[in-house]
């Protein structure tokens, strides 16, 4: 049975190559014609000017092939030729012209300005991965980009000579990249989130409010410029931070409670990414969750700017419908493995296919046909084989069309060291200057910005201050024994255990909301972090202004309760100082895990664990701390790291240090509490106390600086995580 099988897969091979090789010879005759078509229609493109890739591959390891290798591959139909192959341990290996080796395959194209260009293919075709290898969005270290990327500024009146090569980047705001899901500030409204953006990335405007106007009435959001963006993950829609019947707050930002619409937040996505004066703008499937409706007004706003700033528009596309497709001047058709079938004008491309054998039915949408001619069956092995062998004959075509383009118009792909002219350069200004003024303005964005999503949110706001009075008032009722008449001796585990609780809960509450805040912030910050509209300092600094006063008034109100409602001796003070430091401390632990994970999925899940050690290791035994056994140096590493355990100490030494107890029992109601309370039940005063739980020389000043101290590292480890912790990006 398994030699049939063997066989039968055998055959199969052998019929993929023989039809393979049979596509490739009979079209030989056309072949030359078809060439000479799509050269001439793009040498009156490039006239224009535009974007241009030249050898353009993403692959998994490092391999710097040409098209021209590609090309010999299919010519040859041997997988192990190792022609053009730049890097030596490429040839050696010869693992570079396999296909499981590429995610784009090597290719060479062109986008003129003022046209709009879709990306279409089935699933797996490397869509997204080619926007990204466009857009400079590769991460590094994961995917190995080659080929170079550049802008050609220039006119029809300009010689080919006279045209600028300018290599792009996000930094400079020479790439507008939308995203295919829209990140914003929930709490914030269009208008708002387009003045802040202004005010990070505009160093040079000072109309910044006319042009935020001007944005909001191209895109048309000036009817919903003054409402609550929302977050649509949540069941309300997200618009309203007011529960419980509050739409006070909500009624300053324009009244809907319901937030954006899909298609309104996709508009204001788009311009965000038109603040500044991109030369490209690049969309990953920007009719994601749309209506078809929604979907071809996007489209369509899209296909008008890219007309009116004269800018090459590239989207890519799942499926797009007919009148979408219509509204097209340009198209790429990606096969699975990255192996681009066709690049070139949408109204040319029925004739090309036509021409190597492939017509499109007139009553079929052009678009599901062309993904369809380029899908592969994995369901039928032999159909299956068909569609690899048609693919790679598709794929070889447009790899001489692209040779023979280069060779006849001697255009050259440039190498990244001849690109001396940037847009910098070029004269369209850098945007980060590093002065004090705009350093100010850009802190000045960034705190309003965390202000304004933290004091909306008035549902969150009221649950925690409702948590901080109700828990203070169930710890008071739990521990009787702590009365403001009496000190007894019998209290001494309840006060113990009283303190601890307090600091338990509040830095469980600091850390768990950090965490959320980061993982929804996350898509915003990334994309400033692509462009680097600011430090990494000036984003922590705000947030530790924005919304570490906002925590520690809660810890402020729990310890005023907690003091009002128990007999601690402890004066109000120095509860409401030591709980607020403690959530300071709480707070940064939360940025630097944060700041440190790679995303936040990760931060949420390591939060709990850490926390958790944390806490158990910080835990005041209050039956006492037993000196014979000798402190596990591991353990006493971590301690150092635990916000609870210097709070816990603290507030147990302010409470215990020279304190006495009222006499309620004598020696032998002492006994009897033996079995209950352990070696305190003997103790006479609050300093024995302190000998018996190992803080006989503790000093409370000193437990609060190191506590102190403690929030400094963390925020120091968040400023390392967000300044090289985060992705970096690969330009070509």
């Amino acid at each position: 049975m398994k030699n049939n099988t063997l066989t039968l897969t055998i055959r199969l091979l052998l019929t993929a190559s023989t039809l393979q090789y049979h596509h490739v010879h009979a079209a030989e005759k056309v072949n030359n014609e078809t060439t000479t078509s799509i050269n001439h229609e793009q040498s009156t493109y490039y006239e224009r000017g535009g974007l241009r890739w030249c050898n353009l591959g993403v692959s998994l390891t490092s391999c710097p092939l040409t098209t021209a290798a590609m090309l010999d591959k299919y010519s040859n139909n041997d997988v192990t030729t190792t022609n053009s192959i730049e890097d030596d341990s490429a040839k050696n290996s010869g693992h570079c012209l396999e296909d499981s080796s590429w995610l784009l395959h090597p290719t060479s194209g062109y986008v003129p300005r003022g046209s709009l260009c879709g990306i279409i293919g089935p699933s797996g075709a490397g869509k997204t991965t080619f926007l990204n290898s466009l857009g400079g969005a590769t991460v590094h270290g994961l995917l190995h980009v080659t080929g170079t990327i550049y802008y050609e500024d220039g006119g029809e009146e300009q010689q080919p000579s006279q045209k600028k090569m300018m290599k792009l980047s996000q930094q400079n705001g020479d790439i507008a990249y939308l995203s295919q899901h829209d990140n914003f500030f929930a709490m914030l409204s269009p208008r708002e989130t387009l003045e802040l953006a202004a005010k990070l990335q505009n160093a040079e405007i000072d109309n910044n409010k006319e042009l935020v106007e001007r944005k909001l009435s191209s895109l048309g959001l000036l009817h919903v410029a003054d409402r609550r963006i929302g977050d649509r993950t949540r069941l309300d829609g997200g618009g309203g931070g007011g529960g419980f019947g509050l739409r006070r707050a909500n009624k300053r930002v324009g009244g809907a409670s319901s937030g954006l619409s899909g298609g309104e937040r996709r508009r204001l996505s788009v311009a965000l990414e038109l603040m500044t004066e991109p030369k490209i703008f690049l969309a990953d499937e920007p009719t994601t969750g749309l209506a078809s409706s929604q979907a071809g007004k996007v489209v369509k706003l899209i296909s008008k700017l890219a007309k009116e700033r004269n800018i090459p528009s590239i989207c890519t596309m799942h499926q797009p419908t007919s009148s979408i497709w219509k509204m097209l001047d340009q198209f790429i058709l990606l096969a699975p493995g990255g192996k681009m079938c066709y690049a070139g004008n949408r109204n040319d491309a029925t004739a090309y296919f036509k021409e190597i054998g492939y017509e499109c039915p007139h009553d079929t949408n052009p678009a599901e046909w062309y993904i369809d001619l380029v899908t592969i069956d994995t369901d039928d092995l032999v159909q299956g084989t068909k569609d690899v062998a048609r693919i790679n004959f598709l794929h070889h075509r447009f790899l001489e069309s692209c040779t023979s383009f280069h060779v006849d118009n001697e255009q050259v792909c440039l190498d990244k060291e001849q690109l001396a002219i940037s847009s910098k350069d070029a004269g369209t200004g850098n945007r980060k200057v590093h002065s004090i003024s705009r350093t100010l303005q850009r802190f000045g964005a960034l705190f309003q910005r965390s202000l304004r999503q933290n004091i909306r949110n008035t549902r969150v706001l009221i649950l925690r201050l409702g948590a901080a009075v109700l828990q203070a008032k169930l710890f008071a009722s739990i521990f009787k024994s702590v009365r403001h008449d009496k000190s007894l001796t019998k209290s001494i585990a309840d006060r113990v255990a009283l303190l601890t609780y307090g600091c338990i809960n509040l830095s469980i509450m600091a850390l768990m909301k950090t965490l959320e805040l980061f993982a929804k912030e996350r898509g915003v910050v990334l994309r400033e972090q692509m462009r680097s509209t600011y430090s990494s300092l000036e984003y922590l600094l705000a947030k530790v202004f924005a919304e570490i006063p906002l925590d520690a008034s809660f810890a402020l109100i729990f310890a005023s309760v907690l003091k009002k409602l128990t007999g601690l001796r402890s004066s109000m003070g120095t509860l409401m100082k030591t709980y607020c430091l403690m959530t300071v401390s709480s707070v940064s632990l939360g940025f630097a895990i944060g700041s440190l994970a790679s995303s936040p999925e990760t931060a949420m899940a390591l939060g709990v664990p850490v926390l958790v050690i944390l806490m158990v290791v910080g835990v005041i035994n209050p039956s006492g701390v037993s000196t014979d056994d000798p402190p596990n140096r591991v353990m006493e590493w971590i301690k150092m790291f635990s916000p609870i355990k210097w709070a816990i100490e603290a507030l147990v030494t302010a409470e215990f240090r020279g304190m006495t107890f009222d006499k309620d029992r004598d020696f032998w109601g002492n006994l009897k509490e033996l079995p209950r309370m352990g070696g305190l039940a003997m103790v006479r005063d609050g300093d024995e106390v302190l000998d018996a739980l190992g803080l006989g020389t503790a000093n409370y000043d000193e437990i609060m600086n190191n506590l102190a101290k403690l929030s400094g590292v963390f925020l120091l480890f968040s400023w390392l995580g967000l300044a090289f912790g985060g992705p970096k990006f690969q330009q070509t």
